[in-house]
C-alpha cells in the first residue's frame, strides 16, 4: 500500500521534476554564457587600455577606440542572440511539457469520470 502511494507520488511529481531540471540546466547554461561574456569584455577592455596607452597620435587612438567599440558591439549582440535562442528553446520545451501534462490529466479525468458512471 505504501509502495503504491509512493509510486503515485513520484509519478505525479514527474512533470514538476522535469520542469525544475529544465530550469536548472537553462540557468546553468545562461550563467556559463554570462561568465564567458564577462571574461571576453574584461580582456577586451584591458587590451584596449594597453593599446590606448601606447598611442601617441590622436588619430590612431580614435581608430583603436572605434575598432574596440565595434568589436564590443558585435560581442554583446552575439551574446544577446545566443541568450535569446537558449531561453526561447527552454520556453518551447516547457510549453510542450505543460501541454503533455494537461493532455495526460484530461485523459485521466475523462477515464475516471467514465469509470464512475
Amino acid at each position: 500500500m505504501l509502495d503504491q502511494i509512493n509510486e503515485q507520488l513520484k509519478e505525479s511529481m514527474k512533470p514538476v521534476t522535469e520542469l525544475a531540471t529544465l530550469n536548472m540546466s537553462t540557468l546553468q547554461a545562461l550563467a556559463e554564457k554570462q561568465n564567458a561574456l564577462f571574461s571576453t569584455l574584461l580582456s577586451g577592455g584591458v587590451s584596449f587600455a594597453e593599446t590606448a596607452s601606447q598611442q601617441k597620435d590622436v588619430t590612431k587612438l580614435a581608430e583603436a577606440q572605434k575598432a574596440y567599440l565595434e568589436g564590443l558591439q558585435e560581442t554583446v549582440t552575439e551574446a544577446a542572440k545566443e541568450t535569446y535562442t537558449l531561453v526561447s528553446g527552454a520556453q518551447a520545451q516547457a510549453g510542450e511539457m505543460i501541454k503533455g501534462l494537461s493532455e495526460e490529466m484530461t485523459a485521466k479525468m475523462t477515464a475516471a469520470a467514465t469509470a464512475a458512471k
